[in-house]
């Protein structure tokens, strides 16, 4: 019995390492994994009351997933859910990494005020720090760059909105929004092309809307598919 008690022990002690590595295991997995698991969050926010448009805000999280709301002159806001790609999030993360955002003390404001142009407003949270700037205008390439991608997120979204709404309301008027679609999409001013394609596959298809609109649809599907 002695020999069984002893090594029962001797089990235990050298169980014991592993045991609470195992442990420390388990729970940075339930925490999040460190950094990559850490909550994140993105804000834009643009306003100019001159536009017909005054104001645009994208938020989501570091799953893509978010909102994106803005209002028309006279108008109540409109919200729609915004699910961006891994690889797009990835794009805007490494822009903020690039400015090492949350420690920077940069304002990003140009020398030079250029109100006219209206206010953007960009706001970075991760693992509960947070910070947030504001300016109209930035000679920053890199945070150029990153305001680049949110509004052509915007843009993008307001696209896909206008497409879905006339389609409902007002068929007839569907050749025209194809037209500034493809406008914005030989401009890059469409953050995913790619992510248009059921929309546009579904207008192909539509016998609601007219012919000029089903043939616009397929050519874009094709430009689009090809990458240019």
């Amino acid at each position: 019995m002695r020999k069984i008690a002893l090594l029962l022990v001797i089990l235990l002690l050298s169980s014991g390492p592993l045991l609470r590595a195992q442990t420390r295991i388990e729970t940075a997995t339930t925490n999040g994994g460190g950094k990559g698991g850490a909550a994140v969050s993105y804000r834009y926010l643009f306003e100019n009351d001159r536009f017909t448009t005054p104001r645009q805000e994208i938020t989501f999280g570091a799953d893509g997933r978010g909102q994106f709301r803005f209002t028309r002159k006279n108008q109540e806001e409109i919200v729609n859910q915004l699910e961006l790609s891994p690889e797009l999030v990835a794009q805007i993360q490494a822009l903020f990494d690039a400015l090492n955002f949350l420690d920077s003390t940069e304002h990003y404001q140009h020398k030079k005020d250029f109100s006219h142009l209206g206010r953007i407003t960009i706001t970075y949270a991760r693992d509960g720090r947070e910070r947030s700037v504001s300016f109209n205008h930035t000679a920053n390439q890199v945070m150029n760059r990153l305001v680049e991608l949110f509004r052509n997120i915007a843009t993008q979204e307001t696209r896909v909105f206008e497409i879905e709404t006339v389609r409902a309301t007002d068929p007839i008027s569907t050749p025209a929004q194809l037209r500034w679609l493809e406008n914005e999409l030989r401009s890059k001013h469409i953050a995913e092309p790619r992510r248009l394609i059921p929309l546009l596959q579904n207008i192909r298809l539509d016998e609601g809307v007219p012919l000029i609109a089903r043939n616009h649809a397929e050519r874009l599907l094709e430009y689009i598919k090809k990458g240019k």
